[in-house]
């Protein structure tokens, strides 16, 4: 990491004297439209899943509660529709 900032003039690199909103831009799930009634959600998922992307990176504002409902009740959907989708060849199967 001593050598990230190695390509910039300064020597400093391109992100020192940023800030964590420089880095990271909070959006309410709006930007992703991960937002809405859990099927909503995990649909949205699963369209994302179809274009590629096989991580998703979530916040939540009361992080306790929210991550548990979370897991609870949109990952179930995920992965139920997950197995619809290899069942069909249409994706490769969880964890693959």
């Amino acid at each position: 990491m001593q050598e990230a900032g190695a390509s910039t003039s300064d020597k400093k690199g391109m992100w020192a004297d940023s800030s964590f909103e420089d880095l990271v831009q909070y959006n309410d799930g709006f930007r992703t439209q991960l937002i809405g009634t859990p099927e909503q959600v995990a649909d949205r998922i699963i369209e994302y899943k179809k274009l590629g992307v096989d991580l998703v990176l979530t916040a939540f504002l009361h992080f306790q509660e929210e991550l548990e409902a979370f897991g609870r009740t949109v990952i179930p959907i995920v992965r139920e529709k997950e197995a619809e989708l290899a069942e069909k060849g249409i994706l490769l199967p969880a964890g693959a």
